[in-house]
């Protein structure tokens, strides 16, 4: 809505922060463009032009021009489309240019179809969106203009075609019907557009919302909104800092009155009532202490909250990082160290776009990664029970997991891929093969997310994101580790510390002043060094915390050579189905439980709060013990009716242990006046465990929580097994 003038006159700052994308999304574009010029004449600017004149974009709409094709064709407002939205005097569209727009003769009447390119994989919400706007500009220009025609309720995106690179200019059309983008762009101009046009900006003074995050990165005007985080006096910054705050939740901060960091952190809390988002209710403890810790600059634990994605113990410990081209949809680096026993570092960087480069890095690293493993395995097979090696696997990033699987699977094809690398297919199965039960099991984790157990864990002096830079640089400021990750020049990045597609692409495209293989590979191998002592910071704090914090209990390594992913019988894949659903589904409640009493309440996953009031006997020797629940657990989305409720003072080391859970288990009923009663045995009330807790807890110190109760699990398992032995089941 603003003028290119205007905006200069505020003296917004800009910087070409996506230049790489932009420059591969404009020659994707120009080879798609050469391909419909090759099957067909194409209405196209002049060659000293970028955009299609108000003439030629008439002309192509009254059906006066040879070609039924055009691209670049000027869209825009006129009374139609500004009646249709009642849209006010001070409002102004400017006109918008459509990558496609088809002029089909159809036995009905002419029909107009807009496609919209896309140097992307895939199509999104806000690609259709944008569709939908230039189909609404081209309606009111239609009806201004007296044409006899419509636009198609179909809509087009043509994206990057499946196992084709961006070069090849090969495009898979996701249509889509526009009426629904058609009401979003609709209520966007008629609600959002006037608000947003009434606020003020100039030079000095800039009234409108905005809200920072990763994908911030990409935008030319990162530069302004940063300075709203960036104040001498950290209280004074913008919301946008504290991670984990959405644009939804940043709007309920500012509708009650949360405006800055040091605002956040002295809230008291952010409840149900008043305004709020689904994000900012389930994490607002967690979002309030990360203010607290910008505002200190300080390094906090968050209290009582428990990580079930992590070992406490850890004797030999593997490193992978990987990092991807999300242009040629392949990788450009994959590396591997290990610590613990004599050190091991592969890195490979693949500096040209191939998918033999790929595969051969794979087949580098995993095979390093699997002889060690394979070494680990042995000896734990030979050794005492006492003498077992604990090993694990780490990555920073979760999207470095999603990376090395995609890889993988994109060379199921390949013999020494299939074969060779089987434990590598178990550790990271792409989505087409049978995920490893053994290994997506709670015993058996392929890989922890160090980034992930950070996030859950601690509060640090990080803004927006807890990329590897920032948790590093906050953790050595702190004294807490000795060295932090500091990249400097094109690869520092503001909110990530994966590869800057500027970097990939100027290393890939061999420029003048074209990043190195060897800068790359250095990054890297500063990047598997931090994350490795991130990892010995967490398990040494776990191992001086009074009450140890990393939970996941794994048992000593060995292989899992019972089932082959890739060469398994159907009675085989029933059954690691089957064993894979049960420990998924143990894991993520798990999971659940570590977090605090309080997080778990404010999701309504659990009663929490309860006072035992009174108790008793029913005529069949059954105990009954009546609790008042406070107002806010009553509505926690636990029923009567659920299985597997236990009953505990929030002991993690109760409520986070599988094997007691039977012992606690209760059934209730609600009763009058905002209370419940749960019934036990007469033998479950007498036990040294139940009378412990009803010794020692205090007022609402009580709590009920779902856990997972596998009941069909483990016969559908028995009968599969019978099956596959010739028994009679």
């Amino acid at each position: 809505m603003m003028t290119r003038l205007e905006r200069d006159s505020a003296i917004i700052a800009k910087e070409e922060s996506g230049a790489a994308w932009a420059i591969e999304g404009d020659k994707f574009e120009e080879r798609v463009l050469a391909r419909v010029r090759a099957e067909q004449s194409l209405l196209a600017p002049a060659p000293d032009q970028d955009r299609l004149g108000q003439v030629e974009t008439i002309a192509f709409l009254r059906g006066k021009t040879s070609q039924n094709v055009a691209t670049q064709l000027g869209l825009e407002q006129g009374p139609s489309f500004r009646a249709e939205l009642d849209l006010p005097d001070n409002i102004l569209i400017n006109r918008s240019y459509a990558d496609l727009v088809f002029r089909d003769a159809r036995p009905d009447g002419t029909v107009f179809r807009i496609v919209d390119i896309k140097a992307t994989r895939n199509s999104t919400p806000f690609h259709k969106t944008q569709v939908a706007f230039y189909a609404r500009l081209l309606q009111g220009m239609l009806a201004d203009l007296g044409v006899d025609a419509k636009v198609d309720p179909t809509g087009a995106v043509w994206h990057i075609r499946n196992g084709t690179r961006i070069i090849d200019g090969l495009t898979e059309p996701a249509l889509f019907p526009l009426k629904p983008y058609l009401r979003l762009v609709d209520e966007f101009l008629r609600r959002d557009v006037p608000r947003i046009a009434a606020k003020r900006v100039s030079a000095g003074f800039d009234e409108t919302f905005f809200h920072i995050y990763f994908k911030c990165e990409q935008c030319d005007y990162l530069g302004h909104c940063r300075k709203s985080i960036e104040h001498a006096d950290p209280a004074a910054d913008d919301v946008s800092a504290v991670p984990g705050v959405s644009h939804e939740g940043k709007l309920a901060l500012r509708a009650r009155g949360l405006r800055t960091v040091g605002q956040l952190a002295a809230a008291a809390g952010i409840g149900a009532n008043g305004p709020t988002s689904w994000s900012l209710q389930r994490r607002s403890d967690t979002i309030i202490a990360r203010a607290g810790a910008i505002l200190a600059g300080e390094v906090r634990r968050l209290p009582d909250v428990m990580s079930y994605l992590m070992p406490p113990r850890i004797d030999r410990a593997f490193y992978l990082l990987a990092d991807h081209d999300a242009v040629e949809e392949n990788l450009v680096t994959l590396a591997y160290t290990r610590r613990g026993g004599e050190p091991q570092s592969i890195v490979r960087v693949i500096d040209r776009s191939s998918g033999e480069a790929e595969r051969q890095a794979l087949l580098d690293v995993f095979g390093g990664l699997i002889n060690d493993l394979a070494d680990v395995d042995a000896h734990n097979t030979a050794a005492d029970s006492d003498d077992q090696i604990q090993a694990h696997i780490f990555i920073y990033e979760p999207a470095e997991a999603k990376a090395i699987q995609a890889a993988i699977g994109r060379h199921l094809n390949d013999p020494l891929i299939r074969s060779g690398l089987l434990h590598a297919v178990r550790l990271f199965p792409p989505d087409d093969v049978v995920p490893e039960p053994e290994f997506k099991g709670a015993h058996h984790l392929p890989a922890t997310a160090v980034r992930s157990v950070i996030e859950q864990l601690y509060a640090l002096p990080s803004k927006v994101s807890y990329d590897l830079r920032q948790v590093s640089e906050s953790l050595y400021r702190a004294g807490r580790i000795d060295t932090a990750y500091q990249p400097t020049g094109p690869f520092r990045r503001d909110f990530s510390s994966l590869l800057a597609m500027d970097v990939i692409r100027s290393l890939r495209e061999g420029r003048r002043d074209a990043i190195r293989a060897e800068q790359v590979e250095l990054d890297v191998r500063e990047r598997l060094e931090a994350t490795a002592d991130l990892v010995d910071w967490l398990t040494h704090e776990n191992a001086a915390a009074a009450q140890p914090f990393l939970r996941l209990n794994k048992q000593p390594f060995r292989f899992q050579s019972t089932l082959n992913p890739l060469n398994a019988a159907d009675l085989d894949l029933l059954h690691a189905y089957e064993l894979l659903d049960s420990r998924s589904a143990l894991l993520e409640t798990l999971v659940r439980l570590a977090q605090p009493a309080r997080v778990r309440q404010q999701r309504s996953e659990c009663l929490a709060g309860l006072t035992l009031e009174s108790e008793g006997r029913h005529p069949d020797g059954r105990r009954w013990l009546r609790f008042s629940i406070p107002p806010e657990s009553r509505d926690a989305e636990i029923s009567p009716d659920d299985i597997g409720l236990i009953l505990t003072d929030d002991d993690p080391d109760l409520r986070l242990n599988p094997a007691i859970w039977r012992a606690l288990e209760i059934r209730f009923n609600y009763g009058d006046y905002g209370s419940l009663f749960v019934s036990m045995s007469a033998k479950q009330y007498d036990s040294s465990m139940m009378a412990s807790l009803r010794r020692k807890t205090g007022l609402k110190g009580w709590c009920i929580d779902k856990t997972h109760r596998d009941i069909n699990g483990p016969r559908i398992q028995n009968y599969l097994l019978k099956l596959g032995s010739g028994s009679q089941p």
